[in-house]
């Protein structure tokens, strides 16, 4: 059984998919589920950043930089997106 997933987690794009920006925002389609899922533009800011893999703590930290928010927070909802795109198979956790 995989980890679940944490601040320590690595994660990046997954291969199974094909995104497009939209104005500030990401439409992604789901080339195994034939799909669409649209992303808010904090959602976009997150998925272009995951073009790479990266820790996911060190993406809260990118974040709670940039945007006024607490840092517990935007670690709550930066999970709670990756758990969603991960199920969707649109993000995988590689570590």
């Amino acid at each position: 059984m995989p980890a679940p997933l944490s601040v320590m987690s690595i994660v990046q794009l997954s291969n199974d998919q094909i995104a497009a920006p939209v104005d500030d925002e990401f439409v992604i389609l789901s080339i195994e589920r034939g799909s669409y899922y649209g992303l808010d533009d904090v959602g976009s800011e997150i998925w272009r950043r995951l073009a790479t893999p990266v820790r996911v703590g060190a993406l809260c930290d990118e974040l709670t930089a940039q945007y006024d928010a607490d840092r517990a927070t935007i670690e709550r909802d930066v999970l709670a997106l990756l758990e969603k795109l991960i199920s969707e198979r649109l993000v995988l956790m590689t570590e």
